[in-house]
């Protein structure tokens, strides 16, 4: 057994309807959709690469997508025991999967926890029947409540994404949306800036999200209002009740580790005897330079509240952090106020977060 950890994400491709919103819809569920097939696809990339990696004990295992609560919870339990069954599944691991409130199923949601399930990741995306609509949403407050309520009920740990930053949307409106989220017991919670992506049906009928300026103000202000509701912000989108509750799945991407990527349209990163390494569809794609994962640690890292490990960099890229950054624009961030760190980390501060993009932009050589 390698005692390096490592996750798996399987991608589910599908969804019931588009969002108009969403540039990651790939296809709507064909009718002669193969589920067994799916399946068995699933477990022959897996038994592949453990052929590569050798067994290593698995941390978490995330299902999305897509809308993978459109899976049935046999395939579901059939993918997780020969993840079980090729690599070992550690005692406690966290097993996520994201669930559309317009596939909710009591009974469904119920077999999914059975199969192994332990977080339920929702995508609400609103609390309000007006907004629901504007969004393109085909399920209702209702159902996104029933949903919610369940999955709390159920899973050890319960996750949904809400949406902001709609044209005219009022923070006020926002806060309600908000508190009803934490009536039903929701400890994480996903916050997610409405953009308007090219190619989207948005962005074809001219659809305008919020001024960017007040966007800005309205993140910054929820960042406040769920602070004082007792939610750490962790992660520039990610917000938990405390660590327990944190995506230990997500936190893998965003630190670096290593995890699969199965299903068509899932990616990966795979670490192999000190060669870092992209996957695609399921398949090792290329090797990636030192330069190029460097800049995913950079991007990836800046992203949690903890930062850049300056050693965990150094051990995955073999890059030495501060040789690979403009250390003038960093001093000249950290002279705003706007980045600090020392000899272990490099991380935003508060107001580093509003304007991220643009510090990762200029640090990067």
């Amino acid at each position: 057994m390698n005692d390096k950890e490592l996750s798996v994400y399987i991608h589910f491709m599908y969804c019931k309807s588009r969002c108009p919103y969403c540039d990651f819809f790939r296809a709507l569920k064909p009718r002669d959709f193969d589920e067994n097939e799916y399946v068995k696809t699933i477990i022959s990339d897996l038994e592949r690469l453990r052929s590569l990696t050798g067994k290593r004990r698995v941390k978490s295992v995330f299902f999305g997508g897509g809308t993978p609560s459109i899976l049935s919870e046999n395939a579901v339990g059939e993918i997780l025991d020969n993840i079980d069954k090729c690599y070992d599944i550690k005692k406690g691991a966290e097993i996520s999967l994201e669930a559309n409130p317009n596939t909710y199923d009591r009974d469904k949601f119920k077999g999914f926890n059975i199969a192994g399930v332990n977080r339920l990741s929702l995508g609400v995306q609103a609390l309000d029947d007006k907004r629901l609509k504007a969004l393109g949403r085909t399920h209702n407050l209702n159902e996104a409540r029933e949903a919610i309520k369940t999955a709390v009920e159920l899973f050890d740990k319960s996750s949904i994404d809400l949406i902001y930053a709609l044209k005219d949307q009022e923070f006020c409106d926002w806060v309600k949306e908000i508190d009803e989220a934490l009536s039903f017991g929701v400890k994480h919670i996903s916050l997610y800036q409405l953009t308007i992506e090219e190619g989207t049906v948005f962005y074809k009928k001219n659809i305008k999200g919020m001024d960017e300026d007040l966007s800005a103000k309205f993140y910054e202000d929820t960042v406040c209002y769920l602070a004082s509701k007792g939610f750490d912000r962790y992660e520039v989108s990610n917000f938990a009740k405390d660590e327990y509750n944190r995506s230990v799945h997500n936190m893998v991407y965003w630190q670096g580790g290593d995890y699969l990527g199965l299903g068509m349209g899932a990616h990966g990163r795979l670490n192999l005897e000190g060669k870092n390494f992209s996957l695609v569809d399921g398949k090792i794609c290329e090797q990636l330079t030192s330069d190029e994962r460097a800049m995913e640690l950079v991007i990836m890292g800046l992203r949690i509240k903890e930062g850049i490990n300056v050693k965990k960099f150094y051990e995955i890229s073999k890059i030495g952090l501060f040789d690979y950054l403009d250390m003038n624009k960093v001093m000249m961030f950290r002279d705003e106020g706007l980045l600090c760190f020392d000899e272990y980390s490099l991380r935003l501060t508060n107001k580093g977060f509003l304007v991220m993009d643009k510090i990762i932009e200029q640090i990067i050589y």
